[in-house]
């Protein structure tokens, strides 16, 4: 505010003229109204004393409002990403099951298959995998041979839908539609496989009952602690689980599944047919196979930490417009209180006006200077106040950063939405520590037990080596954690390799002194079981390889990971108290070692 209008004194400038008007009194006082200029300044102020900040308000707001809307879109997609990864890795487990029943079996009549030795195999490649209720083999008409379950004598899979399927046509390895098994009375759907003679005819399945309850579970884990639908869906639209549960939810809604045909992962739209919840959605395929994963967030969960946001700007907003108001109607009201003592004066006599009309006029000048120069400067710093401010809450609702200063710049309490993620996460995802059933384990054992399906998993272009230490120790772990670490090495070691090469695990027990655990406060020195993934590949370079645990930090093309593996294996040993190395020399493959705490000696 560098000017200040003065027009309504320039008439004044020199002493009045008596003889201008009747009676003797100056023309030039009464031909204008006193301070009409600064009571009109001061008008102007207090108009923008309150459109100011609301400006500021909905220009803020507005900002955040893409902000916010921006953040989540990313948290669906990352969750999501999650969901697919962890939907491959069943559908590959699945297949790699199936194959090896398949191996199994392999020329063999169905009175060897019905041997109690094949159901007894099947139990045992079952027990690890939480994520199938049981396995079978059913013959051309149906009838279960063999399974990991007992089952009703003559029992058969005759009428279901995904048998009759396999049964016109060899459709590789397909998803059916939910069903509740007659052996085992859980809800389940089947990942199913066609077995054929030599000479091209059906001569029955090979299935594993897939657990929905066990996807629900991990979509659980997985996804951000708010309102959501998390589910996995055929591609004919069936609902196969969902994460929250609903009665009745079988068909997804049909907009949706056309978006997901169409190759659509993200937008708006119901995505439940019976219990629709309209909001924001990311869609990934699961990989080669007919299925999707949908992860959404209902509109209002989506603006909920905007509301917040919103809330703490409107405070600020409203308090710094409300002292701007205060000091700009005390300064109206002085104004007029002057323009009325100016109008006052005018009643006295001439030469006493003239006298005064110079002193008014400069003290006039000197009163309104002072005050719209102090209000101007107020008014700047105020406005500089209020910018700042909600740039500093902008930006620590936005990155989580700072959030401690919000209380003392605003007087308000605000917090931070903050993986794997899923994100967690993911975004839960990562960090959430996962529900593990440690106990002590032989990890030769494991390894042996194991290895059949690590060859699967790599292909026949890949040597698997294993050299096993004699009198291996036991160490803590989950075996089922520790297969899935060892079965993602694995595969991240056969991606390295490009299909071709040598990749050998081995055992054997070592001791990890304090500077080799810097940055574990889960582990303890000592002595520890290790397992070594080495490859052929052509290694890493330091850069990659100080990142490889980070999560969603991955080198492989758009769609080919997510970059959660590594970081899942590293949470799972730390979980454990246990640590996770890379040695890769460029050129000379890489080498992960896994090591677990040693089990503790039992009691005599």
């Amino acid at each position: 505010m560098d000017k200040v209008d003065t027009t309504a004194w320039s008439d004044a400038a020199g002493p009045p003229r008596v003889a201008d008007r009747p009676g003797g009194v100056p023309g030039g006082v009464l031909g204008s109204v006193p301070g009409s200029g600064s009571v009109r300044l001061h008008r102007v102020l207090l108009c923008a004393s309150v459109l100011l900040p609301a400006l500021l308000f909905a220009l803020a707001a507005w900002q955040n409002h893409g902000d916010v809307l921006r953040e989540n879109a990313s948290m669906l997609t990352r969750t999501a990403a999650v969901m697919q990864e962890h939907g491959r890795k069943v559908m590959e487990t699945a297949e790699l099951a199936l194959g090896e029943i398949d191996q199994r079996i392999e020329g063999q009549r169905w009175a060897q298959i019905a041997d109690p030795g094949t159901s007894e195999f099947l139990r045992r490649l079952k027990a690890p995998l939480d994520q199938f209720v049981s396995l079978w083999v059913a013959d051309a008409d149906g009838v279960m041979r063999a399974g990991s379950q007992p089952w009703p004598p003559g029992s058969g899979i005759g009428t279901r839908s995904f048998f009759q399927a396999q049964q016109r046509e060899d459709r590789g390895v397909q998803v059916g539609s939910l069903f509740s098994g007659m052996a085992t009375a859980t809800r389940s759907f089947a990942i199913i496989q066609r077995r054929t003679t030599a000479g091209g005819r059906f001569d029955g399945t090979i299935h594993a009952a897939a657990s929905p309850a066990y996807f629900a579970g991990y979509y659980a884990q997985a996804a951000p602690p708010i309102a959501h639908a998390a589910m996995l869906v055929r591609a004919d639209g069936t609902i196969l689980a969902r994460d929250p549960p609903f009665p009745g939810q079988d068909m997804a809604d049909p907009g949706l599944l056309a978006n997901l045909v169409a190759g659509s992962t993200a937008g708006r739209m119901a995505v439940g047919a019976n219990v629709p919840i309209r909001g924001h959605y990311a869609a990934r395929k699961v990989g080669r196979w007919p299925l999707y994963v949908v992860f959404a967030v209902p509109h209002a969960v989506m603006l909920e930490r905007w509301h917040r946001n919103m809330q703490v700007y409107g405070g600020v907003a409203g308090a710094v417009g409300l002292t701007l108001l205060l000091m700009s109607w005390l300064a109206l009201r002085r104004a007029k209180s002057e323009q009325a003592a100016l109008a006052r004066l005018q009643a006295e006599s001439t030469q006493r006006l003239a006298a005064e009309q110079q002193l008014r006029h400069a003290q006039r000048m000197e009163a309104v200077g002072q005050l719209t120069g102090g209000v101007a400067h107020d008014f700047n710093n105020l406005l500089t106040a209020i910018l700042g401010n909600l740039e500093m809450i902008d930006r620590a609702a936005t990155t989580g950063r700072g959030v401690e200063k919000i209380p003392r710049l605003a007087g308000t309490a605000i917090k931070a939405v903050q993986r794997g993620a899923s994100l967690t996460r993911s975004l839960l995802a990562f960090s959430r520590k996962q529900q593990m059933r440690p106990r002590a384990i032989d990890a030769n054992a494991l390894l042996l037990d194991f290895l059949d399906l690590v060859r699967q998993a790599v292909g026949t272009g890949i040597a698997v080596v294993f050299e096993a230490a004699h009198d291996l120790e036991l160490c803590i772990a989950d075996p089922v954690e520790l297969e899935a670490a060892v079965l993602n090495l694995a595969i991240n070691a056969r991606d390295a390799m490009a299909g071709t090469g040598t990749l050998r695990l081995r055992t054997g027990l070592h001791t990890l002194a304090p500077h080799m655990l810097a940055g574990n406060p889960e582990a303890q020195p000592g002595a520890f079981v290790f397992i070594e993934v080495s490859d052929t590949g052509p290694g890493m370079t330091p850069e990659v390889a100080d990142k490889a645990f980070e999560p969603f930090f991955t080198t492989k093309p758009i769609g080919k990971g997510t970059g959660l593996g590594l970081s899942q294996v590293f949470g799972f040993v730390r979980q454990l108290g246990g640590h996770v190395t890379i040695a890769c020399p460029p050129g000379h493959g890489a080498v992960i070692t896994v090591s677990l705490p040693v089990a503790p000696a039992a009691e005599p």
